[in-house]
């Protein structure tokens, strides 16, 4: 946090995967670890712009990560210090109610499963997550259908918007939300070559109206010997690196590749696989 210091995100292995954070001045001494979240278990995304910290998070009922599920939402212009629902309500801490305030959808309501991505800010600040529902916490058609959504604040509640169809519960891609005002996902949405494993082909996907409505408008990886996964985002990207991700085969032990991608996807770049030098330029895949 510029001018700050640092805030730290973590879980810990307390009384399941609990949420916590710390602070410090210069990342060398550290505040004491606060619980954020205990309702049995979480995982949570964060993301930090001018001084304001938001996370968004799932609960684990009874400690099982195989029911995660929920949708929570809380932040912070403080270090930590109070947090905030996304209407400015401050919401005391650690949260142990799963019907909380923070509580963006009542998924285990709906039997339905949650996986965190991606958060990010809209042009006006607003928070923006990107999430996974499934029907089962196993690979293949018990968790159909799996749907890629997205969750926006707009001041006067939360809009949730379907993107696609997703393959596996643990696909990984990210959020953009670029200064021209279009949002865009870079992720493994299309079947891939071990279909039901983590990842798939690698597409892009754009919304011109606030995430209310997505196209397809390429597909960055085809005809891959190996799945494609775990899509991230870098910090402040450069155009010409804009994302970075993986291959392998989810079904067996396989060589694994580093991939990078322009910001349109035309040009995609793998890592040398060995470097018998410090310096090495990376491949350009047809």
């Amino acid at each position: 946090v510029r001018g700050k210091g640092f805030v730290k995100m973590f879980t810990k292995y307390s009384d399941g995967r609990e949420l916590y954070w710390s602070v410090s001045e210069a990342g060398e001494q550290w505040s004491e670890d606060r619980k954020l979240a205990g309702m049995g278990g979480h995982y949570q995304v964060s993301n930090e712009k001018d001084g304001r910290v938001i996370t968004a998070f799932n609960m684990h009922p009874g400690g099982n990560v195989d029911r995660r599920t929920n949708l929570y939402f809380v932040k912070s212009s403080n270090m930590g210090e109070t947090w905030q629902l996304a209407d400015e309500e401050i919401i005391e801490t650690p949260i142990k109610d799963e019907d909380s305030a923070a509580l963006i959808h009542d998924y285990r309501a709906e039997e339905r499963l949650v996986y965190v991505k991606d958060i990010g800010f809209d042009h006006e600040d607003r928070p923006v997550i990107l999430y996974l529902t499934s029907a089962n916490f196993r690979p293949g058609p018990p968790g159909e259908p799996r749907l890629w959504k997205i969750a926006h604040w707009r001041n006067d509640g939360w809009a949730i918007h379907e993107i696609t169809n997703a393959w596996h519960n643990y696909d990984m891609g990210s959020l953009y939300i670029e200064e021209s005002g279009v949002w865009k996902i870079i992720a493994p949405t299309e079947e891939g070559p071990q279909k039901w494993g983590t990842g798939g082909e690698v597409a892009i996907w754009v919304s011109n109206d606030e995430g209310r409505n997505w196209e397809k408008v390429r597909n960055v990886t085809v005809d891959s010997r190996y799945n494609h996964a775990y899509v991230r985002r870098p910090v402040n990207a450069h155009s010409d690196f804009y994302a970075m991700w993986a291959d392998g085969s989810p079904d067996e032990l396989t060589p694994s590749h580093l991939y990078i991608s322009t910001r349109d996807g035309s040009a995609v770049w793998r890592l040398p696989y060995e470097m018998e030098v410090e310096f090495a330029k990376p491949e350009l895949v047809d």
